[in-house]
């Protein structure tokens, strides 16, 4: 039987011995929505990534799939009629891992005017796209208000409106992107992990691929490409980008955000948060609030992002104008933080007004960028970017992936009849069961048949729904090669543990070694590796 490391060698040699039509360089939700854009249009084509996929930006979201209530503030119709669309279509491309919830928008001041211009807002929400797919807003007297969310503060409340929106788990969704663009076609696509495209190749005056570094072996080659696309995101900022300055000039925005047990703040769902100067999101997870975000130019090193104290302050202000609640760091179980690449002059000094409209460039013969632009409308943004690689062929070759659902979906109602299903006739906690529908979707069956042949159907940590043989799935079919990989985006554990997974890690280390091939020795390493991170990354700063 072949394991993912011989199948990663076997893609490692398809990349330096074979020509590509494309070569996308970034395994953000961009690149891998170019992936299976370009796959699903008959191209031969591959992406590589120098960490995990989604491991930097694409993980980091707030989660939401929305068209933007803050965008329409600045006029910026054309993004929100676009990204509304978008999420209609998502809801029906994924709806394991899309799904719509309730929101509230409080409403505070002088009753009559503060109604008539948030529900103009509202209104122009839903003719614009909103109404579609999550139906239209609807006003709530303040008794209704204060039922959804008891806490709000109290003074000169009067009322509420009561949107929808769509929760993702960003990780996961473009995790389903690449394996879909696997799969898709004649199966010519391959996505490669931990290989760092350091430099262009050039043929007769044009770019014709790049030079690669694989960070598991040491070893460099290089890559032949009639194209190649920059999906690098942030990375596009730093001194090192691989292909040099461009017409697109990235500033990397910081977005940080809190983790907290849902407990906390009693709420029947999410809720969209403003105090004086500030707006935040909360925004419902399963067992966890997350609420966020920020939203800062950023000018230090693009890996390993945290958050920092005055963000931290600056939530909990948030948190405590808006609630009559006193929530303090020993409330937040983590932190976690993302840097957005907008397409703003390299001086700007404030990122919440620059547009997250996308851009794509033509840099040079063989080479176009994209950047910009939100996970809503990552679609667009691949299609764009490969009808540019394209060119006049774009029309021959049009993009596909408007009615190509993601590997899972399956209309909700099916889902969940799965779901009660898998709790009836597998003997599972109809949590445990729903859970795994809802991040697996038509896959939560073989999960199980694999869990239950390897004795693997416990839980990997009490109180929350994951299986250990999810752990053993993300590594055996879902390009997971390190600790990291597994408990950060596959089990999305990290930020919700207190102690960072340090109670797990060792348990996570040897299932996924028995797959990986890890003995006793590079399992330890690989607990020091991840803890390392995790506590570098997803930890709450405290003050002096």
């Amino acid at each position: 039987m072949t394991g993912p490391i011989e199948l990663r060698e076997a893609d490692l040699r398809r990349l330096a011995d074979e020509s590509w039509d494309l070569l996308v360089v970034g395994g953000g939700i961009v690149g891998a929505g170019a992936l299976l854009d370009a796959a699903s249009r008959g191209l031969k084509v591959a992406l590589v990534e120098q960490d995990d996929i989604a491991s930097g930006t694409s993980s980091r979201s707030s989660r939401l799939i929305h068209g933007g209530l803050r965008y329409l503030r600045q006029l910026d119709v054309p993004l929100v009629h676009e990204a509304l669309h978008e999420r209609a279509r998502l809801l029906e491309l994924a709806p394991h891992l899309v799904r719509l919830e309730s929101f509230l928008f409080p409403l505070y001041g002088f009753p009559v005017v503060t109604r008539a211009f948030y529900r103009t807002g509202m209104t122009m929400y839903d003719v614009l796209g909103s109404a579609l797919s999550g139906g239209r807003h609807r006003a709530l007297s303040r008794a209704d208000t204060l039922v959804y969310a008891p806490d709000l503060v109290r003074r000169r409340l009067h009322g509420g409106l009561l949107y929808h929106d769509a929760m993702e788990d960003d990780a996961r969704y473009a995790l389903g992107v690449v394996r879909t663009a696997l799969t898709e076609g004649d199966g010519g696509a391959v996505a490669v992990t931990r290989v760092r495209a350091t430099g262009p190749r050039h043929d007769a005056g044009r770019i014709a691929g790049a030079t690669m570094t694989d960070l598991v072996s040491g070893s460099a080659f290089d890559v032949r490409a009639a194209a190649v696309l920059d999906a690098t995101g942030v990375w596009g900022a730093t001194p090192d980008r691989p292909f040099g300055d461009g017409t697109l000039s990235v500033l990397p925005a910081r977005g940080s955000h809190l983790v907290i047990e849902r407990s906390r703040i009693p709420a029947q769902g999410g809720m969209t948060l403003q105090v004086p100067g500030r707006v935040a999101f909360l925004v419902p997870w399963p067992r966890h609030w997350v609420i966020g975000t920020t939203d800062r130019p950023y000018h230090g090193p693009v890996d390993d992002v945290s958050t920092s104290n005055d963000e931290v302050d600056e939530l909990l202000g948030t948190l405590n104008g808006a609630l009559d609640l006193t929530i303090t760091r020993d409330d937040v179980v983590g932190t976690y933080a993302g840097l957005r690449p907008l397409i703003a002059p390299s001086d700007a000094s404030s990122s919440v007004k620059v547009s997250r409209e996308h851009k794509v460039a033509k840099e040079a013969p063989g080479l176009v960028r994209v950047s910009g632009g939100k996970y809503t409308t990552y679609r667009v943004m691949a299609r764009d970017a490969v009808d540019a690689v394209l060119g006049a062929g774009a029309r021959i070759r049009p993009s596909r992936t408007a009615e190509l659902p993601i590997v899972g979906a399956a209309p909700r109602s099916e889902l969940d009849a799965m779901a009660a299903r898998l709790a009836r006739d597998e003997d599972l906690d109809a949590e445990v069961a729903q859970s795994l529908v809802d991040r697996h979707g038509t896959e939560a069956p073989d999960v199980i048949r694999r869990g239950r042949e390897a004795g693997l159907l416990a839980r990997v940590h009490e109180g929350f729904p994951y299986l250990e043989a999810e752990v053993a799935w993300g590594a055996d079919e879902e390009l997971a090669l390190s600790l990291d990989d597994v408990i950060t985006r596959r089990l999305r554990l990290t930020p919700e543990l207190r102690d960072r997974g340090e109670s797990i890690a060792l348990r996570v280390a040897s299932i996924a070694g028995a797959t990986l091939g890890w003995d006793a020795a590079r399992q330890g390493r690989e607990v020091d590796v991840f803890l390392a991170r995790a506590h570098r990354e997803f930890d709450v700063p405290q003050r002096g």
